[in-house]
């Protein structure tokens, strides 16, 4: 018997990651229903095409010698892929798209998510920074990933962390998956093609039964109601933060990738800053979006990746009161 409405989802997908080399990922998933409510998945063919992988290769040569000098031993992932979907009322299909798309992260902090492969004109860093380049009274700036961060980790100390993919939309394609004239071309309520969505957006879902993950995987950390400033002219800008234990008076420590922002440039630290605070107060100590939100990357306690939308935002905070100085 065929099903009333088929929603197939392909990912063809090649990532060039500085620490486990190149990967692939091409599948395509199906989720099936004949009665409103009730989905089941099902592996289908993965469909050809060409090879995302040699894009991949080419950007990440481009950039990787184009940032030689700011990153040293690091190096930049870079992923490029195809994302198609196919969607059938009682076998006749009733939509369908394709999509591609350039991802490129530095660490946490994402340099380029857009449609298409073409790569970003240029780089963000004029230059490279030690932390003997900060100095104490440089003001700081939380970066999109470290926003993300610190709201998650708060969410999680206070319960107030929502379900899986809560909050903000995702604008990483492969979990981008809209709803949009769903509902007038399948005829099916939009509380059940929620369901297919939730399962055809993010792969990893399919391994653990539903509700498993606690946190919120796109924390609601896109301050719209912020009002707008400039950005500092010298600046210690986080670009991540990550949980690494706490300190012997409780509280908790944080490695942070950093960029120093001086007159309008940018020189990329080498190597993680040492910080120290809990979420909550620290995240009452920003202030204003000093920059128009963009993709950023998000993680829970973990390790799940997700993305969301999220500006720069000032703090109260200077680098002599947050970073933790390096034992001599």
């Amino acid at each position: 018997m065929t099903a009333a409405v088929t929603v197939t989802r392909g990912h063809d997908i090649v990532r060039l990651d500085p620490g486990t080399g190149e990967t692939r990922t091409r599948l395509a998933v199906t989720a099936a229903s004949d009665e409103p409510g009730t989905w089941w998945l099902s592996t289908a063919a993965p469909r050809t095409g060409e090879d995302p992988g040699r894009r991949a290769r080419a950007v990440h040569r481009a950039l990787r010698d184009r940032a030689a000098p700011a990153l040293g031993e690091d190096g930049l992932l870079v992923e490029t892929g195809r994302v198609t979907t196919d969607v059938r009322c009682e076998g006749r299909r009733v939509a369908a798209s394709t999509r591609t798309y350039l991802l490129v992260r530095d660490r946490d902090r994402v340099l380029h998510l857009k449609d298409g492969t073409s790569p970003p004109r240029s780089l963000p860093w004029a230059s490279a920074a030690a932390p003997g380049d900060i100095r104490p009274d440089d003001p700081v700036v939380l970066g999109p990933a470290a926003l993300l961060a610190l709201t998650a980790a708060a969410q999680e100390e206070d319960g107030t962390a929502g379900p899986p993919g809560s909050g903000c939309s995702s604008p990483y394609p492969p979990h981008d998956f809209a709803l949009r004239g769903l509902v007038t071309a399948t005829g099916r309520r939009h509380a059940d093609l929620c369901r297919a969505c939730e399962l055809l957006a993010e792969p990893e879902r399919w391994l653990v039964p539903h509700g498993t993950f606690g946190t919120a995987g796109r924390p609601a950390a896109a301050p719209d109601h912020r009002p707008r400033t400039a950005f500092p002219r010298r600046a210690l800008l986080l670009d991540s933060l990550t949980p690494c234990g706490r300190s012997a008076d409780g509280r908790p420590d944080w490695l942070a990738a950093y960029c120093v922002v001086d007159g309008g440039e940018q020189a990329r630290g080498r190597g993680l800053l040492r910080a120290r605070g809990a979420p909550g107060t620290l995240l009452r100590e920003t202030g204003a979006a000093c920059a128009p939100a963009r993709p950023a990357l998000a993680r829970d306690p973990i390790g799940r990746e997700s993305y969301a939308q999220v500006p720069c935002v000032t703090t109260e905070l200077t680098a002599g009161r947050l970073i933790v100085p390096a034992h001599p």
